[in-house]
């Protein structure tokens, strides 16, 4: 502090130092962005699985893959099926395929429309399992009977092509694009295409 400067009523002793940045702040001043770290890793390590893949997702928005990841891992390992499927997402993009098939099938085990969508697409692909094509439209229809949109997309798009043995059937297409159409409030008119086999390494 500069002679005869006298520290700001409310501020602990951090006194005119603080314009000067952290060199010229006393210890309180230095400590206190330490202590607002300590105090959001608090926050994180009490949150439940819930809040935790509600902030994956916001710092994956920000391009923090390591930290979303460890959340996902986090909420994943305790239970919770969204950050599951979201496990199997992230896996998905790499070799850990099976790896991937393992969260997938543990979150449609719960009935979580995201964890069977990407089972389907494993099962459509034969990543890291072995390809069966009716597997794959169990699931994927599963999926969308409950809204999941990527799903309802493909549905409308099988029925209406006939790819992965899906009968050709113009009425369920038309009644898959409405359904589409209902949930992003607008016509959904971008086809999707079918998972194509794996390009990867079969595991």
């Amino acid at each position: 502090m500069r002679a005869g400067s006298r520290a700001r009523p409310g501020l602990i002793g951090i006194g005119e130092d603080m314009e000067f940045g952290m060199k010229g702040a006393t210890p309180w001043g230095r400590l206190l962005p330490v202590a607002l770290v300590a105090i959001l890793m608090m926050r994180m390590a009490w949150a439940g699985p819930k809040e935790d893949t509600e902030q994956a997702e916001k710092e994956f928005a920000r391009g923090n893959l390591v930290v979303a990841l460890s959340l996902w891992k986090k909420a994943a390992d305790q239970g919770y099926a969204q950050a599951q499927a979201r496990m199997g997402d992230m896996l998905d993009q790499t070799d850990d395929d099976k790896e991937s098939v393992e969260w997938y099938r543990k979150s449609a085990a719960q009935g979580n429309a995201a964890g069977e969508f990407g089972l389907g697409q494993m099962y459509a692909k034969g990543e890291g399992i072995k390809q069966d094509p009716d597997q794959a439209r169990t699931y994927i229809q599963r999926a969308a009977e409950k809204g999941h949109l990527p799903a309802v997309l493909l549905m409308r798009d099988l029925t209406k092509n006939g790819e992965l043995g899906v009968t050709i059937d113009p009425v369920q297409s038309a009644a898959w694009d409405a359904k589409a159409s209902q949930i992003l409030g607008r016509p959904a008119s971008q086809p999707v295409a079918p998972p194509p086999s794996s390009r990867k390494s079969r595991k």
